[in-house]
């Protein structure tokens, strides 16, 4: 007997109108999730201010993690592949695949932030030669959100990964995604932040949901039913009845007082989606699993090196002939590695020196009014000059080289490609000022 006090379901005249054009309209609320987890944590980290510039780097940087997501979609052949923009958060990927399988998912999941860490690498580097604080600020945030998306916690890339991996491991995605919902609540509390906890929270409902669905998904596999998609579930209705008749059961309050159409039609699209979905094969995953590992870990150790650099500008203040001047120490790896002074509109002028290691000059320079000019010095451990560039207004004219005893001198038109395309990108990016102001705050 079913007591069961559900209203009366009429599939043909009600049901499958109502879901076609839900369907038509589909959210893309797990693209939106995880941007939105994004967003907070880097706000509640103080990672991004409220400052517009920094705003506009977050933005960008989540722009170009969705761009790579939505690159690898469309080479999988994903279909109604689409990329959505959010008034001041960024934008969001969705796409369907008919013959999803683990691995053309793990791809797409990598996609985000694999070109995300390789992009904040050669922003890094593009920072060292034009001291731009924003090129800077761009390379920190792309590595820092891209590594963070990297780690095995749902709802992150990462999580996301590791849980198709194991699609058929029902007890383990529940206790894989609980204890992501740990990590969020242990974040909350050393951040005394509420968001992050809500976060948890919204893991903690997602796990127990897709627990409790996967289930019937099992359930309705072993009885021979599915559907490459939810709009091929609506066009069979015998089908579509035998899944009815099991949300009917499991969940009775999307039938009752009323029907909620919005839960059914969400209901339905993670069973389809857990029934076609092909897993990996023992060999596939073991490959999957330590192309990951490998990857997590380049990028922890490219984060951790960026973090421990620790890059910082300084300014002292010296007495020179009545005169007070500024000069601009940069720090990196917790040591000075140049000094120079700036005039009155903070652009580099004057001679500056470069420090090794050990704190030895390695090296000797001119600016004036924030253009390289004269000559340019490298020195070796002895002290012994080894290298010189000249300069005039910001362009390089020659290299000379001390090679086996003798100098050799090149002009610039001499040079090779790349060094030429290095010495362009420094000369357009001058004049050179210093960031100090920057770093204070």
């Amino acid at each position: 007997m079913n007591d069961n006090p559900a209203v009366a379901v009429d599939l043909k005249n009600d049901l499958i109108p109502q879901l076609k054009t839900i369907s038509a309209g589909e959210s893309k609320l797990s693209s939106l999730a995880l941007l939105l987890v994004t967003v907070v944590i880097f706000f509640s980290a103080g990672i991004v201010t409220a400052r517009w510039q920094d705003i506009v780097v977050l933005i960008g940087v989540l722009l170009f993690h969705e761009l790579g997501h939505l690159v690898a979609m469309k080479s999988l052949k994903y279909s109604d592949v689409k990329m959505f923009f959010i008034p001041f958060l960024g934008a969001a990927v969705s796409g369907k695949s008919l013959n999803d399988t683990a691995t053309k998912s793990c791809v797409v999941s990598l996609m985000g932030p694999f070109p995300g860490i390789v992009a904040g690498v050669l922003l890094y580097f593009l920072f060292l030669m034009t001291q731009n604080y924003y090129v800077y600020k761009t390379a920190q945030v792309m590595l820092v959100l891209n590594a963070l998306n990297f780690l095995p916690i749902m709802p992150l890339d990462g999580g996301r990964y590791i849980d198709v991996l194991f699609i058929n491991r029902r007890y383990f995605r529940l206790f894989f995604a609980l204890i992501g919902a740990i990590i969020f609540f242990l974040l909350a509390a050393a951040a005394k932040d509420i968001f992050i906890a809500l976060l948890g929270l919204f893991t903690v409902y997602m796990a127990l949901a897709n627990f409790k669905l996967h289930g019937v998904s099992v359930d309705l596999k072993a009885e021979g039913i599915g559907a490459a998609s939810v709009k091929d579930l609506l066009e069979d209705e015998t089908a579509l009845q035998a899944v009815v008749d099991k949300l009917r059961v499991r969940y009775p309050k999307l039938f009752s007082p009323q029907i909620n159409y919005r839960g059914i039609f969400n209901q339905l699209t993670v069973i389809v989606d857990t029934i076609k979905f092909v897993p990996a094969r023992l060999w596939s995953k073991t490959v999957l699993l330590m192309l990951y590992l490998v990857l997590l870990v380049a990028s922890i150790l490219v984060v951790f090196l960026f973090v421990m650099s620790n890059y910082r500008e300084m300014p002292r203040t010296e007495t020179i002939n009545g005169k007070e001047v500024i000069f601009v120490e940069r720090h990196a790896f917790g040591r000075k590695n140049i000094v120079c002074p700036v005039d009155e509109a903070l652009r580099y002028h004057g001679k500056g020196t470069v420090f090794g290691f050990d704190g030895r000059i390695t090296g000797t320079f001119y600016y004036e009014n924030g253009y390289r000019t004269g000559e340019w010095q490298d020195l070796d451990n002895t002290g012994t000059l080894i290298k010189k560039k000249t300069y005039d207004r910001g362009k390089l004219l020659s290299v000379s080289q001390l090679e086996n005893g003798q100098w050799k001198t090149r002009a610039y038109e001499d040079l090779s490609f790349p060094k030429k395309c290095f010495e362009e990108i420094q000369r357009i990016s001058q004049p050179y000022k210093t960031n100090y102001k920057y770093f204070q705050n």
